[in-house]
């Protein structure tokens, strides 16, 4: 996934697609019972001012995953992120003065 995640920031369409491989794919076909190949989609939604920053969008689909009722339906799990290139989120849109009653323990309350 990491490859996938990195490919799409250095791409100057800002995009990878292809196959997942290794344990994460092993994991995700796992998890979904099917041994069905397991595909990324990954797209730059929007490019930060830090360089080599961006909000990515990983899409993970697999065909012929079983359900409850035994029948196979393609599944798709979709979710976004920032990320740098060094694998760092970007500095920009972090308030950690804002975060910092939550990774403290306390409340805004307290």
């Amino acid at each position: 996934m990491k490859a996938h995640l990195l490919a799409a920031l250095d791409s100057p369409e800002g995009r990878s697609d292809g196959d997942l491989s290794g344990p994460m794919a092993v994991f995700f076909q796992a998890q979904t019972r099917s041994s069905a190949a397991v595909r990324v989609q990954v797209r730059t939604l929007t490019k930060f001012a830090q360089v080599g920053c961006a909000r990515l969008q990983a899409t993970l689909l697999q065909d012929d995953v079983p359900t409850r009722e035994s029948q196979r339906v393609p599944f798709v799990v979709r979710y976004e992120l920032n990320l740098c290139r060094d694998g760092q989120p970007p500095d920009e849109g972090v308030d950690l003065e804002a975060a910092s009653p939550g990774l403290s323990g306390s409340s805004a309350s307290d």
